[in-house]
């Protein structure tokens, strides 16, 4: 029988919240309140306006940049867009055949995710999503030890480094990946990203194997087009 649409919705919710549980709490245990702008993904367009917005909460600036292209169709559906971060921010843009969307996953913390053309964020049989850790971590291989750690009860141990490389700009990642088990159902891998003062981690997550053996690859085409982008610093002003 297949699930009702909400319990698809529900299922998809709580098993990333299981996933990102200990990521969460490694990013926040020094902030006192949760800023959803702070992993903030644009859409954009060669000829799109910019829109910068600035929110501080909690002794941090969350950057909100959004761009406007003409013609964009109502479901939020882009091409690729720009995550940010507080040391650091990325360009990523879907694989062929899927579509970034940044407003259906925003209650869930995730307000830069991808599926496949055609479906949802909330019954996409895979479906991706893109993040940067919290600013406590800037080394991918002590980011992760920490993680593993703290997901191991419902996880269990990943298979570490099946794949490593480097972005379409040169910076270095190596892929985890996480098996479905008795605690946990969905079928993951993740890329973690080392950037000059940052890590960032793009999570590949599936209903199940078969959906993850056959998507798998879409995670190696988003890594070839992520792009780091240098942050800009103001002088002489106060």
């Amino acid at each position: 029988m297949f699930e009702s649409l909400a319990s698809c919705f529900a299922s998809r919710c709580s098993a990333f919240a299981q996933h990102d549980i200990a990521v969460y709490e490694m990013s926040l245990i020094h902030v006192p309140a949760f800023c959803p702008e702070l992993f903030a993904c644009a859409p954009y367009r060669k000829c799109a306006q910019q829109k910068i917005e600035m929110i501080k909460a909690a002794g941090v600036v969350c950057l909100a940049l959004l761009f406007l292209p003409a013609g964009v169709p109502a479901q939020n559906q882009y091409a690729g867009g720009i995550v940010y971060g507080p040391k650091a921010a990325f360009n990523i843009a879907a694989p062929e055949g899927w579509v970034l969307d940044n407003e259906s996953g925003v209650e869930q913390g995730l307000p830069c995710v991808l599926y496949p053309k055609g479906e949802s964020w909330a019954d996409a049989r895979t479906v991706i999503y893109a993040k940067i850790a919290g600013t406590d971590y800037e080394d991918a291989e002590k980011f992760v030890q920490v993680a593993i750690k703290q997901m191991h009860s419902k996880h269990g141990k990943p298979k570490e480094k099946i794949d490593k490389g480097t972005t379409g700009n040169g910076q270095s990642f190596f892929i985890n990946e996480y098996p479905a088990t008795k605690t946990y159902s969905q079928w993951e891998r993740v890329a973690y990203i080392q950037l000059p003062k940052a890590v960032a981690y793009i999570v590949l997550s599936s209903r199940d194997e078969a959906s993850y053996r056959k998507d798998a690859h879409a995670l190696r085409e988003v890594l070839k087009r992520f792009t780091y982008l240098e942050p800009k610093t103001e002088t002489g002003a106060h």
